[in-house]
């Protein structure tokens, strides 16, 4: 069990997409992103470790910041929220809640197999081996960091759940994802919905042909980036991922990013989808289109579509993430709690305190809301 730096030189000699991830120095082409990678060496499996000392920056993006992810993010979603009134009583606690993260130095964290993505995916057949040595290592090598792992949810993570918790490892909440089984292939019960055969015949009339990421010329990687940053930037929230035309070509050359695109016979791209998959599960991190089109041109639905299919094709469970969440539930999406699993327990009392404090915050008031609101 070996954590190496991206120029230590044995790991120059490991050839896993991580390695070549974290040797790549991928946390460099997301520009609002501040962290270290290293690359978590278990022998049979290996993956990304973010480090973040606290005080990178203080808008650093979520997928490394859990201040971000826990109130800058929690305000961008009050503004969202239909129910005005609930924002403005939710509002004073979100700002309590930042203080107390703050001062509670939260930013200060190790998080292991952490891609830098929206969903990080773990192997099926890694169950949690090593986890108590690995566990004690951390501990050590970081005394004054919380260390622990993002995008866990009951279906997809059950067995390694429980081998944290029984390691003491503390369960915060984060956000409610949507799930489709694609493991019965071409039967597979959500492509049975009216709206996902509405999706495919929209898809199959639009005209747009659909090309993979292989096909792509160097100069439309732009083209690519800014599709996304329409949607998830401009449309969703800044705090989201500022993926650059680089880390996109970086990500299909290498093979961890498959992306898909909408080319009109103009020979314009109006829609993209990137897929990131382990060996059961598929996810999808990119996603993006022309905002300016008409909302009949249903694209986002089309991308949709491309998703759906290619779980039941390669008969896996899509994880489709959170957001758009009547959307997904009128295509038979299934709701799961997502949790990061921390390891608190070498902090001092006053840090503790506030993760508790947070945890249970989150898994009184948020997860009930999450579940009313159905968000």
């Amino acid at each position: 069990m070996k954590l190496l730096a991206a120029d230590d030189p044995q790991l120059a000699q490991l050839d896993s997409a991580a390695a070549r991830y974290v040797r790549e120095h991928a946390e460099q082409g997301i520009g609002n992103l501040v962290c270290e990678l290293q690359l978590l060496d278990l022998g049979q499996w290996q993956m990304p470790v973010s480090i973040n000392h606290g005080g990178e920056r203080a808008d650093n993006c979520y997928v490394v910041s859990p201040l971000t992810a826990y109130s800058g993010y929690a305000r961008d979603e009050l503004q969202r929220l239909p129910n005005r009134l609930l924002a403005h009583l939710l509002k004073p606690l979100v700002a309590g809640v930042e203080y107390l993260l703050r001062s509670a130095h939260i930013d200060r964290i190790v998080q292991v197999n952490n891609w830098l993505l929206s969903t990080n995916l773990y192997p099926s057949d890694w169950q949690g081996q090593g986890l108590d040595e690995l566990t004690v290592q951390l501990r050590q090598r970081f005394p004054t960091h919380a260390f622990g792992f993002r995008s866990l949810n009951p279906a997809s993570n059950g067995v390694l759940l429980k081998r944290l918790d029984a390691l003491g490892y503390l369960a915060v909440p984060s956000r409610q994802v949507y799930l489709f089984d694609g493991c019965e292939g071409a039967d597979s019960a959500y492509l049975r919905h009216h709206n996902c055969r509405l999706d495919a015949t929209l898809l199959r009339r639009s005209g747009y042909r659909i090309e993979t990421g292989e096909t792509l010329a160097h100069g439309e990687f732009e083209r690519v980036e800014a599709l996304y940053n329409l949607l998830y930037l401009d449309k969703y929230s800044a705090l989201n991922p500022h993926y650059s035309a680089a880390w996109l070509e970086q990500g299909q050359r290498d093979g961890w990013l498959e992306l898909r695109v909408l080319r009109a016979d103009s020979g314009r791209i109006d829609g993209v989808v990137g897929w990131f998959a382990s060996d059961t599960v598929l996810s999808a991190p990119i996603v993006g289109y022309d905002t300016a089109l008409p909302q009949r041109a249903g694209l986002y639905r089309q991308l949709t579509r491309l998703c759906l299919e290619e779980a039941a094709k390669r008969r896996m469970l899509l994880n489709f993430s959170s957001g758009a969440a009547h959307f997904k539930r009128l295509r038979g999406g299934q709701p799961q709690i997502e949790y990061s699993m921390l390891h608190i327990a070498h902090l001092p009392l006053r840090q503790r305190l506030v993760w508790r404090t947070l945890a249970a915050l989150l898994q009184g008031l948020g997860v009930p809301l999450m579940r009313k609101l159905k968000l």
